[in-house]
């Protein structure tokens, strides 16, 4: 029988399986070459294993596992051709890997491919040498077999992929039908022409209907629940065929067992030749979403009102916490003006400071409540950091001499240079840090240096640094320092005072510039707090930022303040008596209005007189008529109405009610407790400036 016939008959028999073929064509080439050794191997990097083998004795077996570096077939793998060795002993000798390995003394190779691609090698070998060199007719039997064998491989390998495919498509749709019926989703057809309808089981299953339910169109115009629902579905349907648009609706059903549900259906025509042909689509249970979604509607509503109510509450508490405050520390500031004997002016020290650390500890918990809300609002306008840490300095210079520090301000880096930020907020991050060192400092210094480096994009990174020499801070205690409501010790409240919100405070106003704090400190050592920020530059320099009662008046003719005609809105009584004894320090007098009823009265009859008043100090939150409305009023007045001078002097700290009173038409803006001094700078600058603008005839 010649080779060809005997390679074809192997290969056409169906009777044999892969591994059997495989050996027969082995079988084959061992009798034609004379080598009683024959192995298919596959290679991949420097494993090699055993597809199939003809070995005396079965000495080697499928999925044996050898180091391909280790064998005579490496070579003919990397040539990519045939190897020959008839006599190993004299080539390649005993220099090679594979000749301790193994017993062989004649060997013969070539590379085998399956699909195109290098796959191992097809090998004959005998533990004889061969007298002769192989023929070049056993190179091409060689040949004929790695071609046939490869064919068979290359069968086998597409065989088992598509058997793979099979699996894996069997157990994906299995898969998916499991998950819609989890899902409560079930498949649907259309037959535009013939208007037959076909519904998957698990859809008949979700509206309740028996397997052995016919589905019409009528059908499922009867489970749609309300009429509406129904016409607005039919003239849905509708549209999409004609347009061959996918479409969703939703729509509230009633199922074959009367319970009620929400099902969303998906349709995506098939269109041929710009017709559509058939409509197929998925529908699905989404009632348990729907009534989430009500349920979570109805929270969000409850949250709302509850951050409404919460907002009022605080805005509330600041009034009736300040006006007292206002009231305490205006009585105190005027008492102290006034003829006192030492011990007298000691206890009335004693009494300030306490109103003070009072102020502070609102002031602390009412900045955290609206941190805590997301109710913190940021200005965004020009500021000078350096004129925003210099105007703090003052308050502490006192502090910092009465314990014997010394106070070093170092902001050379950022003289001449605005950001765009919020005066208010810097603020609190100098007060706080410095605050904090000052107050757990008991000798050698604090010292606050503000550094800056340009970046691209017109941004600045800022860095405030606040040092001392002080008790410093343990590293355990290091890691909860930042969070509210703790210090750094156990005592530290008993003993320093504070409320543990400061820190809490500036980091999240830290983090609202996308910056963040450093903290370095040992006990007994000192500490060191480093905020970064990251602030845009102020192209545009201006000068007098902030509000009016921050800046400084340096020529101002007093007798024009003496004759200035004043009015005062207020209608705490206690209030009353500390404005106007704080006005009459400075020299001037006012007349007195209880709400803004009266008050915008007042004007009217000051207007009729041809006497207007010039400066009008507005309370905003008072009983008859609030200051809003009274400013409001006062500036549908005329001419007169217009150029008098409106500040809102509120017990309220909130951003937005500083917005509400300037978008009301008032010029500025005071926060209670004020003292004698702030109060002064506000209204001879206003004054001053209204001394600049033509007056009305």
């Amino acid at each position: 029988m010649s080779v060809i016939k005997a390679l074809h008959n192997i290969s056409t028999d169906v009777g044999l399986s892969f591994d059997e073929k495989l050996t027969r064509l082995l079988t084959l080439g061992t009798k034609i070459l004379g080598l009683e050794w024959g192995i298919v191997s596959h290679i991949k990097g420097d494993k090699y294993t055993v597809v199939q083998a003809v070995t005396p004795e079965d000495s080697v077996h499928k999925n044996d596992e050898f180091v391909a570096s280790e064998t005579y077939c490496i070579d003919a793998f990397r040539a990519d051709d045939i190897i020959a060795y008839p006599n190993i002993t004299q080539f390649p000798g005993a220099s090679h890997p594979c000749y301790a390995q193994f017993p062989l003394r004649s060997y013969f190779a070539t590379a085998l491919h399956v699909n195109g691609m290098r796959f191992g090698t097809l090998n004959f070998s005998s533990i004889s040498e061969r007298e002769q060199p192989f023929t070049d007719l056993e190179c091409d039997y060689l040949l004929l077999l790695a071609e046939w064998i490869g064919v068979e491989l290359s069968r086998h390998e597409s065989l088992e992929n598509i058997q793979a495919q099979q699996a894996k498509l069997t157990e994906q749709n299995m898969l998916l039908k499991q998950i819609t019926e989890l899902a409560g989703v079930g498949t649907w057809e259309l037959d535009v022409v013939t208007q037959r309808l076909t519904w998957a089981e698990s859809l008949k299953k979700l509206m309740g209907l028996p397997s052995s339910t016919v589905v019409t169109i009528d059908t499922v115009l009867s489970i749609i629940k309300h009429d509406d629902d129904r016409k607005a579905y039919e003239k849905r349907f509708k549209e999409i065929i004609k347009s061959g648009i996918d479409g969703t609706y939703e729509m509230e059903v009633v199922t074959h067992h009367g319970e009620t549900k929400w099902v969303e259906s998906l349709a995506h025509p098939i269109v041929e030749n710009g017709r559509t042909v058939k409509v197929i689509g998925a529908t699905q249970d989404i009632t348990e979403r729907v009534f989430n979604n009500i349920s979570l509607r109805q929270k969000t509503e409850i949250a709302e009102k509850a951050l409404e109510a919460r907002s009022l509450f605080l805005a509330n508490m600041s009034h009736e916490i300040r006006t007292p405050i206002h009231g305490v520390q205006g009585m105190l500031e005027t008492l102290m003006n006034t003829r006192l004997n030492d011990a007298q002016r000691q206890f009335a020290n004693v009494a300030m400071r306490s109103a003070e650390s009072l102020l502070e500890i609102v002031n602390d918990i009412l900045d955290f409540s609206k941190i805590d809300a997301g109710q913190m609002s940021y200005e965004s306008v020009p500021v000078s950091l350096g004129d925003v840490v210099n105007s703090q300095v003052p308050m502490f210079e006192k502090l910092a001499l009465d314990k014997g520090l010394d106070l070093v301000v170092d902001v050379a880096s950022v003289v001449n240079i605005h950001f765009i930020a919020d005066p208010l907020r810097l603020s609190q991050i100098v007060i706080n840090l410095l605050n904090n060192a000052l107050k757990f400092t008991h000798k050698g210094q604090v010292k606050l240096a503000v550094r800056c480096k340009p970046l691209n994009s017109g941004k600045y990174r800022v860095k405030i640094i606040v040092s001392d020499t002080g008790i410093g801070i343990s590293e355990a205690q290091q890691r909860v320092i930042f969070m509210p409501f703790l210090q750094a010790e156990d005592n530290t409240s008993r003993k320093f005072g504070g409320t543990g919100l400061g820190l809490a405070i500036v980091t999240k106003i830290v983090e609202h510039y996308n910056g963040k704090v450093e903290l370095s400190s040992a006990l007994g050592e000192g500490t060191r707090f480093v905020v970064n920020l990251l602030l845009d530059s102020a192209q545009e320099v201006t000068t007098n930022i902030g509000r009016s009662s921050d800046i400084v008046i340096t020529h101002f003719d007093e007798e024009r303040l003496q004759n200035a005609r004043i009015l005062v809105v207020e209608d705490n009584d206690i209030n009353q008596i500390v404005i106007r004894e704080q006005l009459r320090e400075l020299g001037a007098t006012a007349d007195i209005a209880n709400n803004g009823e009266e008050g915008v009265a007042k004007v009217k009859t000051a207007i009729a007189k041809r006497e207007p008043y010039e400066l009008i100090l507005m309370d905003c939150q008072m009983p008859v008529m609030d200051g809003i409305t009274a400013t409001q009023r006062i500036r549908e007045l005329g001419v007169p109405g217009t150029q008098v001078v409106i500040v809102a002097l509120t017990a309220n700290a909130f951003a937005g009610e500083r917005d509400k009173c300037l978008s009301a038409g008032m010029d500025d803006f005071i926060t209670k407790p004020v003292g004698a001094d702030a109060l002064g700078r506000c209204i001879r600058y206003h004054l001053m400036k209204s001394s600049e603008l033509p007056k009305a005839n």
